[in-house]
């Protein structure tokens, strides 16, 4: 991010729910892609829902599978045993 039209000194505020927003879209975009195949490996439906600043995505009531962002901007999906540890 970079703002424009600023001066030296100026007080620059960034819209940090809209950057969250589109966080979670960029990583929505990406489960939208891998659910397919996650479900036909798993033999599960999966529905994708929001957990906290993460996205989860979920069968019969349990995470399966965890999505984050990377630091440098990956999206890593982390499975999740029935134990809910890795």
């Amino acid at each position: 991010m970079r703002p424009s039209g600023t001066e030296p000194g100026d007080f620059v505020e960034f819209d940090y729910d809209l950057v969250q927003a589109e966080r979670r879209q960029q990583i929505r975009d990406v489960l939208n892609e891998v659910r397919p195949k996650l479900e036909k490996e798993t033999g599960v439906k999966l529905k994708i829902t929001n957990a906290g600043n993460d996205l989860v995505l979920s069968a019969d009531g349990h995470v399966r599978f965890r999505a984050s962002l990377s630091p440098d901007g990956r999206v890593v999906i982390t499975d999740l045993k029935s134990s809910d540890r890795l």
